[in-house]
């Protein structure tokens, strides 16, 4: 009976041996055909992706930031993306494109949806100031028109024409002189340096004389800028620091009473002060 009962025990665990062995192997034959099954699909569709026409662009979504991007100069500016395949658009090349339009982006993002529609989303360098272009022989003392308002500058100097503006009424104004071609809207039309200073100059002149600031005028050729403080125009340039300028002009006003000028001081010389 022993032997019988220890017999039945080795037949019952040569059975769950074979059992175990079966289910092993049938367990890594599914998962190797489940391996294969996964490949056949991602080469299927990843072949259906790279030839189909389906996965094409033929919409395009643009997303203004700002309220004076020109939404139909942006379509312009990708219609050659209309039937490119979607897959293989690059950000970089959508961005190249949008910037050699619209000079003055700020920020692009790109995105798609599946199967054809290109999404883009805009935004624009801030506005700075409002633009008076006058003449180049009208000098600092140019009367300027009383119309509104189109010409703006960008932080990063350039010109913008628009009338799609917006919360523009609190923006100093700055007139335009001595350009030798007239600018054209797009263009690059101050150096930041230029900006940077005229308005470290502007602040100085505020919290250390306590002098407020009228009008700005740019003379582009010259690379000054003149700053009209009541009756009496400040000239800067850029040839030398604006610290030394503004020392000059506290050593002026220590020598000299403002009564007696009438019209403008000149700080731009390293070793005088003339004004008239």
């Amino acid at each position: 009976m022993d032997r019988k009962k220890r017999h039945a025990k080795e037949k019952r665990r040569r059975m769950l041996r074979r059992f175990e062995v079966a289910r092993d192997t049938i367990k890594a034959s599914a998962l190797r055909y489940l391996l294969i099954c996964m490949l056949i699909v991602f080469s299927v569709t990843f072949v259906f992706l790279l030839f189909s026409p389906i996965i094409q662009v033929r919409e395009i979504q643009v997303e203004r930031l700002s309220p004076r991007l020109d939404v139909e100069e942006v379509q312009e500016a990708l219609a050659p993306m209309f039937g490119r395949h979607l897959f293989f658009l690059s950000s970089f090349e959508l961005a190249g494109l949008l910037r050699d339009a619209i000079p003055d982006i700020d920020a692009v993002k790109i995105g798609k949806t599946y199967p054809s529609m290109l999404h883009v989303s805009i935004g624009l360098h801030p506005l700075v100031a409002k633009l008076q272009i006058v003449e180049p022989d009208a000098g600092d003392y140019a009367e300027l028109g009383t119309g509104s308002t189109i010409d703006f500058l960008t932080d990063q100097g350039i010109y913008v024409a628009t009338t799609a503006a917006r919360d523009t009424e609190t923006l100093p104004e700055i007139v335009i002189v001595d350009w030798g071609v007239r600018p054209e809207p797009g263009s690059m039309l101050l150096d930041t340096i230029m900006l940077e200073r005229m308005n470290a100059a502007e602040l100085t002149l505020l919290r250390q004389f306590g002098q407020e600031i009228s009008r700005r005028t740019i003379y582009l050729r010259a690379q000054e800028f003149h700053l009209q403080t009541g009756k009496i125009a400040l000239w800067f340039d850029l040839k030398s620091p604006l610290e030394e300028q503004l020392k000059r002009y506290r050593t002026f006003l220590r020598e000299v009473n403002l009564d007696n000028v009438k019209q403008y001081i000149d700080l731009r010389i390293a070793d005088r002060v003339v004004y008239q």
